[in-house]
């Protein structure tokens, strides 16, 4: 077993052997054109007893030398491309490997990857790092889920028992005050209902459970949506724009999280507003918008999309509405933005 660097520098030492050794001809023909020639005439003048010819040694030693450096120079970055470009990609096609399977391993769905065998010391240890964890985080992600699950069905299932008990219990010949203590628990159960099924939504989001996408027209959706608000008492109506193009119709997005993040941002728009007020929902290109009267003040924007916020919780919600918009629009790298401008309310959901 090797270190990556021992390799690389056998690798890189045994090209340079290989072109060195290729180019030994040349060198050979340098030799014997520039400094050997010469010499060689002027051994078989003497030899001979001829005349001794009119060489220039001086000249054909600096040009031979130039010529040498020049060829050195060329096999070693030779050497060097050929390293780098086929013997280090080859050296590491492990790490390649290793690096495509992690980002295409999905938690939920995917066994563990087998990463391709090599003999590099620290790819070793890189792969058994690697396999260690994400069996751990698999090991998590599957008990969470699990344990998420079990616990927001037994607790909808009590929940439903003491509903279905509550109202028994309304039935019955009760005071005024005990009737009315009746109904604040039917209404707390109610509550804690909603507040479950939210907690297991969020985890669910969180958990990355949501995977189908689908293109949605927004108006369409918008639409329909809006429909299910417009018989609630106390409000002055839903008014939908479409500022769309003929280019841009649809959205890219999971249709669960989509509604939930409509049904979210109405709900909160209608809590908001004073009564007869309108709440305006604008569908562009690359955003959503949803306007409405403000009967006070702006929003905490440092706490409007943590858990819990009192700002939702002050009007009958219980602090997770937004919690849920935020977490949808991170599910889709989505951002989601509010502002406060002439008494209004306004967020806006930017998809592109």
């Amino acid at each position: 077993m090797k270190t990556l660097l021992s390799k690389t520098t056998s690798h890189i030492l045994l090209c340079t052997v290989v072109i060195f050794v290729a180019a030994a001809p040349l060198f050979y023909l340098i030799t014997r054109n520039f400094y050997a020639e010469d010499i060689a005439s002027l051994v078989e003048a003497m030899t001979l007893g001829k005349t001794l010819p009119e060489v220039d040694l001086e000249r054909d030693i600096m040009v031979g030398m130039a010529l040498q450096y020049i060829v050195v120079f060329a096999v070693v970055s030779l050497s060097a491309f050929v390293t780098v470009r086929l013997v280090t990609r080859r050296l590491w096609r492990p790490f390649d490997d290793t690096l495509r399977k992690t980002e295409q391993f999905d938690v939920e769905k995917d066994k563990l990857p087998q990463f391709m065998q090599t003999d590099v010391a620290e790819f070793q240890r890189l792969n058994r790092s690697l396999t260690k964890m994400m069996a751990k985080d698999q090991r998590a992600f599957l008990l969470i889920k699990e344990l998420a699950d079990n616990a927001s069905h037994e607790v909808q299932t009590q929940l439903a028992v003491t509903k279905g008990k509550l109202d028994l219990l309304m039935q019955e010949d009760l005071t005024e005050r005990q009737m009315k203590i009746v109904a604040d628990l039917y209404t707390l159960t109610t509550r804690m209902s909603r507040l479950n099924r939210n907690l297991l939504l969020l985890a669910r989001i969180d958990n990355g459970q949501f995977t189908d996408r689908e293109d949605i027209d927004m108006v369409a959706m918008v639409t329909a949506e809006t429909a299910n608000y417009d018989v609630l008492p106390g409000h002055g109506g839903i008014t939908v724009s479409d500022d769309r193009t003929d280019s841009n119709r649809t959205v890219s997005a999971n249709v669960d999280l989509m509604e939930f993040l409509l049904r979210n941002l109405i709900v909160n728009a209608v809590r908001h507003s004073p009564d007869g007020a309108e709440v305006r929902v604008t569908v562009a290109d690359n955003c959503l918008t949803i306007a409405n009267p403000a009967e006070g003040g702006p929003l905490d924007k440092s706490t409007l999309f943590k858990r819990f916020s009192t700002t939702a919780q002050g009007k009958g919600g219980n602090g997770l509405g937004l919690a849920i918009v935020k977490a949808v629009c991170d599910y889709h790298h989505w951002t989601i933005d509010y502002s406060f401008s002439e008494s209004s309310h306004t967020f806006t959901v930017t998809y592109a």
